[in-house]
């Protein structure tokens, strides 16, 4: 994992999203891992910018994992509606290129 860039109030407690490319080139354990990591992260650090970087040892791939909605964003209620947040909080795991 690659140092986080800012601090945040997002905390990946959505939903998941995987890319295929992610899903049919990593295994279950390998995502299991990373998600594992974000979580534990976010709990130590009571929150975490919205995106994590993830860069393979050998060959340089990196993944991304990006959060849609900060807490802050999930407690304005003039922004975001229950029914909105029900919709738009997830978390995705993809490849960079696929960004």
């Amino acid at each position: 994992m690659k140092p986080q860039e800012q601090e945040g109030d997002y905390f990946f407690n959505g939903g998941s999203y995987v890319t295929n490319n992610v899903a049919t080139e990593l295994t279950k354990e390998e995502i299991a891992q990373i998600v594992g990591i974000v979580f534990d992260y976010v709990k130590q650090h009571n929150g975490a910018d919205y995106l994590f970087v993830f860069e393979h040892q050998t060959d340089q791939r990196k993944i991304y994992v990006i959060d849609q909605l900060s807490k802050s964003m999930m407690d304005d209620p003039e922004a975001y509606t229950p029914e909105d947040v029900k919709e738009y909080n997830y978390f995705t795991i993809l490849y960079s290129w696929e960004y």
